[in-house]
C-alpha cells in the first residue's frame, strides 16, 4: 500500500492525515498548501530518508519541481535505484509539532502489539517507547504511556495544553484498525505529529500477510485445585528416589491417598498397590514418578479411572530429545479432558488441603502467596529459603516443560481461590502470550514476576521501525508493566516482595550515620519514601535517646548503642501510625551487641515488620545464626536489604 493509499485508509479509522497530492515523475506540480514536503513514493525504497527521498520546507511549486529533479538524480545516480513510470512523488503539507510515533507488530508470542512513543529520525536511538496489547483496556494504555518520557508533554510540561486522552483515543483507533485487518504484520506511522490540532499521521508504512498467530479455542478445564483421591505412581521405599520424597511429603493429606509400585509391600504405614487397577473407584489426581518409557502406558490406564489432574515429575522428554512422546502426553490430555502439570517438574502444593506433592522440602509453611515456576531448581531453592525466613505459601506449581498447564491457566484458577492473596511467577519462556495477558488482566490479585533470558533478543524485521523496536524482553516487560505487574530484577524478591508490597514510609534505626545515609539513597532510588517524624514522635524519642541522636529519620541512635537502646527505640517506633516497616541497621562497632540486638525480635512481638541489616563479618555471625535458627528475615548488605522494594 502506497503512502497516499495509506492516508485514505487511515482516515477511515478516524486517524487524521495532512493535505497531500500525488504527482508523477515529470507531471507539472501545482499545489496550494505551503510549506510543503516532497517524498518519493516507490515500492523499491523502504526508508525514504536514507536515500535522500525526503525534502522539507518547500515554499513554492517551483521549489517543489527543482527538489523533485534533484531527488531523482540522487536516488538513481548515487544510490543506484532505478525509477520508472510506476514510481511517483507525494507532496504533503508540512506540519509543525513534536514528532511522535505509533506502530504495531504481530509478535509470535503476544500476537498484535502496539508501540507508541517519541518519533522522528532518532526513534531507534532514544527508544522512548511503550508497548500496549492490541486488546488493552484504557487503564493499561495509560499505565504504559506514562512509562515514557514524552508522556510529560501531556501532563502540562512547559505549558503544554495537550491532554493524555488524545493518546488514548489514538491508540483505540489503532486497536480498531488492527481488529478489522488481521492480516497486518507491521504498521509504522512515523512521524506522528503533535500539532495544535492534535495528532496527525504524517508518514506511514504497512506490511500485510496472512496471520500466523494461532487461534486457540478456550475449553473449560477441570479444577486443578480440587483433589480428593490421589495416587502416587512410582512411590518408592528407596529414600534416594523422588517417588519416596513425594510420598513422604504427601502423607499429611486429609483426603484419600494411594501409593502404587509394582513391587508391592508397604510405605510409610500405607500399602503399596502393585497396579492402578487394584484401586477401587476413580482417581481424580495422579503423580507420576516413574521411568519416561512407562509414562504414556500409565496415562492410558489412568484415564479409565476418570482422571482429572496429572502431575508428571518424570524427566527425559523434550529436554532429552523425546519431544514426540511429550507431545503425545498433551494429545492425550486434550482427548480425555484432564490437566497436566509438567513433565519434568518439581510438583504441586496446596496448603488448604495440606497437600504437598513436591519432591522439594517438606517443611513448607502456611501462607497466602501462590508461586508458579517454570524452573524446578529455582523453585526448590526459593522453597528452602522461604522456609528459613518463615515465609509461607498457599499454592506452589512447578510447570516444568508445560505441555499443557501454563501460567495463564493457573492464574485464572487462582483468581477465585480465597486462600491466595498474591501470585509470584518465575518464567523462562511463554507460548500462550495472549492468554497470559488476558489472565493477568482479569486477575484482581497482585502479581510479581521475574523472567530469565533478558539479554536474548528476538529476530528483528528490517521492514519498519516497529520491527526494529520489538525486542524480546523489552516488549515482554513493557506489556507486563502496562498490566500493573510488579516486574522484579532478582529471584529472591519473588518471595520477599509480596510481604513488602505496601512498603512505603520506611523507618530506619541505625547505630551509624554513614550507612544510614547510603540506605536512604537506596530506598529513594527504588521509588520508596522514608517515614517523616512528627513533633510528637520527636518528643517520644527525645525522652529515651541520647541528646545527640539524629532527630530525624534515619534514626541514628549513636555508635555506642547496645541492645537495650535498640529495644526502647523499637518499642516507640512501633507505636507510630503509617509506617510500612522498619529497618534495624547494625554495624559492628566497639560497643555493639549484634546478637543481643536481634534477640529482642524473638523476645518481643512488634506489629510492624522489622528487618535487621547485619553489616560486617565475624562480629555479626552469631546474630546471623540466631536469625536463621529463629526464622527471622535478615540482610547482610544494604543492596540485599533493598532488593525486594
Amino acid at each position: 500500500m502506497t503512502e497516499s493509499e495509506l492516508y485514505e485508509w487511515l482516515k477511515k479509522y478516524g486517524i487524521p492525515t495532512p493535505l497531500y497530492r500525488v504527482v508523477g515523475m515529470d507531471e507539472p506540480i501545482c499545489v496550494d498548501f505551503f510549506p510543503a514536503v516532497l517524498k518519493i513514493q516507490s515500492p523499491k525504497i523502504i526508508h525514504k530518508s536514507d536515500v535522500g527521498g525526503v525534502v522539507l520546507n518547500l515554499n513554492s511549486n517551483e521549489e517543489l519541481q527543482i527538489a523533485r529533479e534533484k531527488m531523482k538524480q540522487t536516488i538513481q545516480e548515487i544510490h543506484k535505484i532505478p525509477l520508472d513510470e510506476k514510481d511517483c512523488f507525494i507532496i504533503t503539507q508540512m506540519l509543525n509539532g513534536e514528532e511522535l510515533y505509533v506502530g504495531s507488530i504481530e509478535d509470535n508470542t503476544f500476537g498484535n502489539v502496539i508501540l507508541f512513543g517519541k518519533g522522528g529520525v532518532y526513534l531507534e536511538l532514544y527508544k522512548d517507547i511503550c508497548y500496549i496489547d492490541s486488546e488493552a483496556k484504557e487503564d493499561e494504555i495509560l499505565r504504559a504511556f506514562k512509562t515514557t518520557k514524552i508522556s510529560k508533554l501531556f501532563e502540562g510540561y512547559r505549558g503544554s495544553k495537550h491532554a493524555i486522552s488524545e493518546v488514548v483515543a489514538l491508540i483505540k483507533k489503532v486497536q480498531n484498525l488492527i481488529k478489522d485487518n488481521p492480516d497486518i504484520k507491521e504498521l509504522d506511522i512515523n512521524p506522528l505529529k503533535l500539532t495544535q490540532n492534535g495528532l496527525i499521521a504524517v508518514d506511514a508504512r504497512i506490511k500485510k500477510a496472512p496471520s500466523s498467530t494461532p487461534s486457540t479455542p478456550t475449553l473449560e478445564r477441570p479444577n486443578f485445585l480440587s483433589n480428593q483421591r490421589i495416587a502416587i505412581i512410582g512411590a518408592s521405599t528407596d529414600k534416594t528416589k523422588a517417588g519416596y520424597v513425594v510420598a513422604k511429603n504427601a502423607i499429611g493429606f486429609a483426603g484419600e491417598l494411594f501409593f502404587i509400585n509394582q513391587k508391592g509391600g508397604e510405605l510409610l504405614g500405607k500399602p503399596l498397590f502393585k497396579s492402578i487397577e487394584e484401586i477401587e473407584g476413580d482417581i481424580d489426581t495422579a503423580v507420576l514418578a516413574i521411568p519416561a518409557k512407562c509414562v504414556i502406558p500409565t496415562i492410558k490406564d489412568l484415564v479409565k479411572k476418570n482422571l482429572k489432574n496429572l502431575i508428571v515429575i518424570t524427566a527425559g522428554f523434550k529436554e532429552s530429545g523425546r519431544e514426540a512422546e511429550e507431545q503425545e502426553i498433551g494429545k492425550l490430555a486434550k482427548e480425555h479432558h484432564f490437566n497436566v502439570l509438567g513433565p519434568n517438574c518439581l510438583g504441586y502444593f496446596n496448603d488448604a488441603l495440606k497437600l504437598n506433592l513436591t519432591f522439594g522440602t517438606g517443611n513448607l509453611k502456611s501462607g497466602d502467596l501462590a508461586f508458579i515456576s517454570q524452573s524446578g531448581a529455582v523453585l526448590a531453592g526459593l522453597m528452602d529459603t522461604a522456609n528459613t525466613l518463615g515465609i509461607g505459601f498457599s499454592h506452589i506449581f512447578s510447570t516444568g516443560n508445560a505441555i499443557d498447564l501454563e501460567s495463564s491457566d493457573l492464574i485464572a484458577m487462582l483468581q477465585d481461590d480465597p486462600h491466595c492473596k498474591s501470585i509470584s511467577l518465575y518464567l523462562e519462556g511463554i507460548s500462550k502470550g495472549k492468554a497470559l495477558l488476558e489472565a493477568i488482566r482479569n486477575c484482581q490479585k497482585p502479581i510479581f514476576l521475574f523472567k530469565s533470558g533478558k539479554s536474548e533478543e528476538a529476530a528483528k524485521a528490517a521492514f519498519s521501525h516497529t520491527g526494529n523496536l520489538s525486542g524480546n524482553y523489552e516488549m515482554f516487560a513493557g506489556l507486563m508493566e502496562s498490566l500493573g505487574v510488579n516486574v522484579l530484577d532478582n529471584i529472591e524478591a519473588l518471595i520477599l516482595k509480596p510481604s513488602f508490597k505496601n512498603s512505603d514510609k520506611i523507618a530506619i534505626i541505625t547505630n551509624a550515620g554513614g550507612p544510614g545515609t547510603v540506605l536512604t539513597d537506596a530506598i529513594v532510588s527504588k521509588g520508596k519514601a522514608l517515614y517523616t517524624l512528627t513533633p510528637s514522635d520527636l518528643d517520644a524519642l527525645n525522652a529515651v535517646l541520647p541528646q545527640h541522636w539524629s532527630h530525624n529519620n534515619p534514626i541514628d541512635i549513636i555508635g555506642d548503642a547496645l541492645a537495650d537502646r535498640y529495644k526502647i527505640t523499637l518499642d516507640i517506633i512501633d507505636t507510630f501510625e503509617g509506617i510500612g516497616f522498619i529497618y534495624m541497621l547494625i554495624t559492628p562497632q566497639d560497643m555493639t551487641d549484634p546478637l543481643g540486638s536481634v534477640q529482642i525480635l524473638k523476645q518481643n512481638a512488634y506489629k510492624h515488620k522489622v528487618v535487621p541489616i547485619l553489616i560486617g563479618g565475624e562480629m555479626v555471625e552469631e546474630a546471623k545464626a540466631f536469625c536463621r535458627k529463629n526464622n527471622i528475615l535478615f540482610c547482610s548488605s544494604i543492596t540485599e536489604a533493598t532488593s525486594f522494594l
